[in-house]
């Protein structure tokens, strides 16, 4: 189990956003202690993963949370998809610097 703050470290994430994350309930720790911290586990950081490239394709928030929390998502598949995604804007990017500058 991690800490919120490992967590931060690890994602990149600031700890004020995991706390949002957990009251708009899109990311809930695994546990909390006595004293109130909050503990993740692997597969919390596995949705936290799946939540930042979601954020990366611009989805918002509220949209992230219907789509992990239908009975039907798989997180395989939507990484996958994820990643295809982020190929293609790749590409798009790509195209885009390789255009001409016009004066």
């Amino acid at each position: 189990m991690k800490t919120v703050h490992e967590v931060s470290q690890i994602s990149g994430v600031s700890v004020r956003t995991l706390h949002h994350y957990d009251a708009i309930g899109l990311l809930r720790p695994t546990a909390v202690t006595e004293a109130g911290y909050r503990l993740y586990d692997d597969t919390a950081l596995a949705r936290l993963q799946s939540i930042l490239l979601f954020r990366e394709l611009a989805f918002p928030l509220k949209e992230i949370k219907q789509i992990m929390d239908d009975p039907q998502f798989d997180q395989a598949t939507a990484l996958e998809q994820q990643i295809r995604l982020l190929e293609l804007q790749q590409e798009r990017l790509s195209r885009l610097i390789g255009l001409p500058a016009r004066l």
